[in-house]
């Protein structure tokens, strides 16, 4: 730009610049439904369209996002995922609870429900956590497990 707003040597005086338009910011995420499993660890995956009614034996963690019905008892880790119900007798090392579980839990390191989730039934762990906002019916037990008591009686 030349002087008093002239164009210098003759040239076309360049349009003003217009108001760029904002920018749209895409739209927030929903929260997902489903709960992530643990980095580098082998999940058998319980589809929110699924339901299984028996019994689930293994050796691997366990996330429940549908519906099992009968009996849990794995050595890994077990999460119920917020739109997961479970209807069985539950055994594993952990157990998280986001949706709904019916029946007795019984973990060797911990049971934690969580805001969302909804547990009717006995505990047996050493570590149970209950958050704020969750539902819990039952009885708790943090002795551990039956074999790791010392409830032996001494004969004479």
């Amino acid at each position: 730009m030349g002087i008093f707003g002239k164009p210098p040597d003759g040239k076309p005086a360049e349009p003003p610049h217009a108001p760029r338009p904002p920018v749209a910011h895409p739209a927030p995420t929903p929260p997902q439904t489903h709960v992530a499993p643990r980095p580098g660890a082998a999940n058998c995956v319980v589809g929110v369209n699924t339901t299984i009614k028996g019994e689930i034996l293994g050796d691997e963690d366990v996330l429940v996002e549908g519906n099992v019905e009968g009996q849990i008892r794995i050595t890994r880790d077990l999460q119920v995922g917020p739109g997961g119900k479970v209807k069985a007798t539950i055994s594993a090392r952990s157990v998280s609870v986001s949706g709904e579980v019916t029946g007795d839990c019984e973990a060797s390191n911990r049971v934690e429900i969580q805001a969302t989730g909804r547990l009717t039934g006995n505990i047996r762990a050493p570590k149970i956590i209950i958050a704020e906002g969750a539902m819990f019916r039952g009885n708790s037990d943090m002795s551990g497990r039956k074999d790791d008591r010392k409830d032996k009686v001494a004969i004479s």
